[in-house]
């Protein structure tokens, strides 16, 4: 055998493409406070090279690209946050090989919230037992001093703030400190399925620019199960008639649905704008308008909901 030819694959792989994915590991890491949100698309770059190049030479370019930016980060001294980065890398190995076995958007989101939730319960559970904390119970007490502390500000002189304004602030803050416990395990898994979704989005989007094929088809035309639709209407009979434990699960339940059904109604509203044939800019307006509005995002939920009987997205050709 030629031990040399591992080696030769390896240098031969575009170094431009090398110095790209090694950014893309390390900036979120030696400036976290300005770039750390980029840790959560970290799947993207993992499962591109090997949808471009293949499993196997994929695979190289990740790892090496990896080794340097945690060279990178022991340099900076920032070693933790390297690391809980590398939890984002099953998400894109579990999305790249379900992609391959031509499973739907569906399908690969479910294994891709099952891969991503293991692994931070498992990294935080670690985490929890090396450094003899309570992580949950960390994040609970930072969040309440973060309220408690912005209460503080808002009382001093130097903010200038009214009485009456006071007044509210305090009443508002009392009542997040006791709602966000209640609610805090619901955050918590919609942020994991904004992460998958998000990165599903991504890769869609970029494979379809550099290999000409959506691993998924077009966004527009994604949808939910329909049987999953028992998920909110489950969840709003437990919130009218379960008890204060059951109350707190359905809030958790009806957080998550209505975030999957938040997605569905973006597709429904894709599929629309294309079929209307509105212009770019308009279409720009429109998504930073749902986006950027309490409502828009209400509506583009409900939207999705009633999509499941209404399929708002039947067209002529496919009625026939």
């Amino acid at each position: 055998m030629d031990g040399s030819r591992p080696a030769r694959q390896l240098f031969s792989l575009p170094p431009g493409q090398f110095l790209l994915l090694i950014a893309l590991f390390f900036l979120p890491v030696a400036a976290p406070s300005v770039l750390g949100w980029l840790t959560v698309l970290l799947a993207t770059p993992v499962f591109i090279p090997l949808a471009v190049h293949g499993a196997k030479r994929g695979l190289r370019l990740v790892a090496v690209s990896l080794v340097v930016a945690g060279a990178g980060a022991l340099l900076v001294q920032q070693s933790e946050v390297f690391i809980f980065s590398l939890t984002l890398a099953p998400l894109g190995l579990a999305l790249f090989y379900s992609a391959r076995a031509g499973n739907s958007a569906t399908q690969s989101g479910v294994k891709g919230l099952a891969v991503l939730g293991i692994t931070w319960i498992l990294f935080w559970a670690t985490y929890g037992m090396l450094t003899g904390t309570n992580p949950y119970n960390l994040l609970l007490k930072v969040l309440d001093l973060g309220l408690e502390q912005t209460l503080e500000l808002s009382k001093s002189k130097e903010a200038g703030l009214s009485p009456e304004t006071i007044l509210g602030l305090s009443e508002a803050t009392a009542t997040m400190r006791e709602t966000i416990p209640r609610m805090l395990p619901g955050l918590l898994s919609v942020t994991v399925v904004f992460t998958v979704w998000l990165n599903m989005v991504l890769i869609n989007g970029l494979c379809g620019r550099l290999t000409s094929i959506a691993p998924w088809g077009a966004h527009a035309t994604w949808r939910l199960p329909d049987h999953l639709v028992w998920l909110p209407i489950g969840a709003v009979v437990l919130a009218l008639f379960g008890q204060s434990s059951l109350q707190n699960a359905s809030s958790w339940l009806i957080m998550i649905s209505g975030t999957l059904y938040f997605f569905q109604g973006l597709a429904v509203l894709m599929a629309l704008l294309e079929r209307w044939r509105v212009p770019p800019f308009v279409r720009m307006i429109l998504y930073f308008v749902v986006f950027f509005q309490t409502y828009g995002l209400m509506l583009i939920a409900v939207l999705g909901l009633i999509d499941v009987w209404c399929n708002f997205r039947k067209t002529k050709e496919t009625n026939a």
